[in-house]
């Protein structure tokens, strides 16, 4: 029997051991559960299995959770609590209580149907599966059909505490009485609290008068101690010291230092009876201030350069028309320090919260039958991108229809797809940061890309998704259109890409011509040396800036072909080349009359010029189309001459943002818009309607249909305040006065232009003043009937034959007009 008993043992021993690897491995796999994962309730295509069980531990957990819900995360806790149980018990009998173990079996069950019942009533589904996993949502559901949900409630949590009542043999009326004991004890406690304080006050007087008493007596032995030792003074004259070291040691043996004594001269030295040494103060701050106001002197006086940025690469020679103001001291450009410096990051983002957002992402798209999975996360300052790789067969276009319905199950504001990503066989989903950060003017400025860039048209946008600046290049793009609704951002992402050029280019290399229909984004730069003209607030005078800009660039068209450069840039180098050769260039275009010098001039060097328009809408309703035409002209040629627009608009409709400006204009910036239309409308795509605002852009560069998402830098107006006084320091500015010049007015014929009619006459023409000439009468449709030509030609020649003085001008409620030409004399 013994021997029986001793094998039944180690059978026990092993299901203890077997029990808890269960319990362990069950764990592991309810832990790791991926919904992606191929499982019992759903076969899913993935490339690698998540779950920390492998196979076995995806099915393990699927199955425990489709039966049990939230609850199955308390089946190792049971295991584990059977095992132990088991454990302690290591000599095996088999008496076993049936009854009792029957209660607790019953017990069990009722525990584990009522709390399945009660989770899958109040609260929401675990990833797919119900709460309550399938045995709560059964019965749930059939109880609800009979009694109400409160009445499901109540009876579900009678069931829950009477089976624990069974299953842990738990007496709820010996926890009322203990309660009440307690509660008793503690009321008797604070009852009989006075009467404590008061004894405790007692003790302390008795305490007192012991330890005067203590100290009266010790006085006492003190002065009999002196008394001993004057004694034994005198007995050292006869006896020898031996004699008296034993009456000594034996005196002060009679003496010893009680815990009270000890007491008291802890408290003499440290207490309150201590004495503080009382030192000059002077004696020890001096130097010690002495030494800081030297550290201040040193961080004052030193020597160490500000870190700007470095403009080094910028040429020497200097454009005498600009009025510079000479100061030795004064830095080439303003400061950094200027500008606001960012704060900290407040809302770190830890690696655990991104992987718990991108299960979250995986399990919302498996809602709508999207089977993807997330490979990459990047984490930026005010969107988070979830890089997805969708299974084989899925298109993305499922994707991107289900926008408006990921954002509402994210609980998202917005979210942007990005259906295609260089490089990448990946689709992305952007979604906003719940702490948005804010992407400072300094903090993109002060990088290194941009103190390194070379070009004086270096300008910053702000930052990407991951928080790298991003610098472009205004001479690249070559011009640039801005368009986004009210609110977006627009006018804080202009100033920006402005303070960044003063942050990089000297008068001498780029000059401006600024128009602010609202009279108040644009003016605060009045006054800079950058400037060519006033900012420009009046829609005529913009319409003449925009003339002049054209003569200006037939102009230097015709002197780089003279000169025999193609681009602005080789232009300066070889005018530079000259000058420093002491071989100065002359002007090959000048002639006589030109100006009042009897010779012709040398050439200078020639700056960029960069117009910009803060609402070209209101230029192009005020003007006309003629508006649009100077513009597309500019568009086209102006790029080797060195003249830029920066358009931007808060009204992207195709009458403003037409065809042959989106043609002639490829970089475009895309605030968040109202509709997919106004998306379209910008950047030929949608993905603008689910930006942010607030500066969050669509930047699409030259040469790219894949617009990349960038984060605005926000320069508050103070700051450009600072910047403006800055230059204002440096020098004044030197304003061309043609340049709004009432001459200049649109009918006025430019360089390059030549009047309609003088080269272009049709060969019809003598035909028609002969026969018009005859017969006295003129019109479009008797022309058309005469020489059987179509109505647009017939037109032509009507205008053409006005333009020389043929006919006149349309008069009278007609329109008719008269014949001025003399009739043809007959021989």
């Amino acid at each position: 029997m013994i021997n029986h008993l001793s094998g039944v043992q180690k059978l026990f021993e092993v299901g203890v051991i077997m029990t808890l690897f269960c319990a362990v491995f069950v764990s592991i796999s309810l832990l790791s559960f991926s919904p992606v994962d191929p499982s019992w309730s759903q076969q899913q295509w993935v490339a690698e299995i998540q779950n920390a069980g492998g196979r076995v531990g995806a099915w393990t957990a699927d199955v425990l959770f489709y039966a049990f819900g939230l609850l199955a995360y308390l089946i190792p806790l049971i295991v584990s609590v059977l095992a132990w149980l088991l454990f302690w018990k290591p000599k095996f009998s088999l008496d076993i209580d049936y009854l009792n173990l029957s209660l607790r079996i019953i017990g069990f069950i009722f525990t584990v149907f009522s709390l399945s019942g009660l989770a899958s009533l109040n609260f929401n589904d675990f990833h797919y599966y119900p709460s309550g996993g399938l045995i709560g949502d059964v019965i749930a559901q059939s109880m609800l059909g009979f009694f109400s949900l409160l009445a499901v409630n109540l009876i579900l949590l009678t069931l829950l505490i009477s089976g624990i009542t069974l299953l842990f043999g738990f007496s709820w009326l010996r926890l009322v009485d203990g309660l009440g004991e307690l509660t008793i004890h503690m009321i008797n406690q604070l009852i009989a609290l006075p009467s404590a304080i008061k004894a405790w006050n007692d003790k302390r007087v008795q305490l007192r008068s012991e330890e005067k008493s203590l100290q009266a007596e010790l006085n006492e032995r003190k002065n009999t101690t002196k008394s001993v030792a004057k004694k034994s003074k005198l007995r050292k004259s006869v006896q020898q010291p031996t004699d008296i070291e034993p009456v000594i040691e034996e005196e002060f043996e009679q003496v010893p230092f009680t815990d009270i004594d000890i007491a008291e001269v802890e408290d003499f030295v440290f207490g309150e009876n201590s004495v503080e040494i009382d030192t000059p103060k002077d004696q020890f701050d001096a130097p010690f201030d002495d030494a800081i106001n030297e550290i201040s002197f040193m961080e004052t006086e030193s020597d160490e350069p500000e870190i700007i940025p470095d403009f080094s690469h910028l040429p020497e020679h200097a454009r005498p028309t600009i009025k510079r103001k000479i100061d030795e001291n004064m830095a080439p450009f303003p400061s950094i320090d200027l500008l606001d410096r960012p704060n900290k990051k407040a809302h770190p983002v830890s690696e655990e919260d991104l992987q718990t957002a991108a299960r979250l992402v995986e399990s919302k798209l498996l809602e709508f039958k999207i089977k993807a999975e997330v490979v990459n996360v990047l984490p930026g300052p005010v969107i988070t991108r979830f890089e997805l790789a969708l299974s084989p067969g899925m298109k993305v276009s499922t994707v991107t229809s289900l926008e408006k319905d990921l954002a509402r199950a994210l609980s998202a504001m917005s979210v942007r797809v990005v259906d295609q990503i260089p490089g990448k066989a990946v689709i992305a989903l952007e979604l906003p940061n719940k702490h948005r950060e804010t992407v400072y003017a300094s903090q993109v400025m002060g990088c290194q890309t941009f103190m390194d860039a070379k070009s004086p048209l270096s300008m910053v946008l702000g930052a990407d998704i991951s928080g790298e600046p991003v610098v472009v290049d205004l001479g690249k793009m070559p011009h640039l259109l801005v368009a986004g609704t009210t609110g977006s951002g627009k006018s804080v992402g202009v100033n920006c890409m402005l303070v960044s050029l003063l942050y990089k280019s000297a008068p001498e290399d780029v000059r401006m011509i600024l128009i602010d229909p609202k009279m108040l984004e644009l003016s605060v730069y009045e006054g800079i040396p950058h400037l060519l003209t006033e900012v420009v607030t009046d829609m005529k005078e913009a319409a003449n800036a925009l003339r002049w800009c054209v003569g200006e660039m037939e102009r230097r068209y015709k002197l780089l072909s003279a000169v025999g450069v193609r681009t602005l840039a080789g232009y300066n180098a070889k005018v530079k080349a000259g000058i420093e050769a002491g071989e100065p260039l002359v002007d090959p275009i000048w002639k006589e009359g030109d100006s009042m010098d009897e010779t012709a001039p040398y050439l200078e060097k020639l700056p960029n010029i960069v117009v910009v328009v803060d609402e070209f809408a209101d230029m192009m309703m005020i003007v006309g189309k003629k508006c649009e035409e100077l513009i597309t002209r500019i568009a086209q040629k102006a790029r080797a001459a060195g003249i830029h627009l920066i358009l931007a608009t808060q009204r992207p409709s195709v009458d403003v943002i037409t065809g042959l400006i989106k043609a002639n204009i490829p970089t475009r910036i895309a605030f968040q818009v109202s509709s997919k239309i106004d998306s379209r409308t910008i950047l030929g795509m949608q993905g603008a309607e689910t930006l942010l605002g607030h500066g969050d852009m669509l930047y699409l560069p030259p040469g790219t249909g894949i617009p990349a998402r960038v984060h605005g830098a926000f320069v508050d107006d103070h700051e450009v305040h600072k910047v403006v006084a800055d230059w204002k320091k440096r020098g004044e500015p030197n304003y061309i006065q043609d340049i709004l010049s009432d001459d200049m007015s649109l009918d006025s014929i430019l360089p390059g232009e030549e009047a309609e009619g003088d080269n272009e006459i049709d060969a019809l023409f003598d035909e028609v003043v002969a026969f018009i000439t005859e017969t006295r009468k003129v019109s479009i449709s008797s022309i058309q009937r005469k020489f059987r030509i179509g109505y647009n030609r017939s037109a032509r020649l009507v205008d053409q034959l006005q333009a020389q003085g043929v006919i006149s001008a349309p008069s009278g409620a007609n329109s008719s007009r008269d014949v001025l030409a003399p009739p043809p004399v007959k021989d």
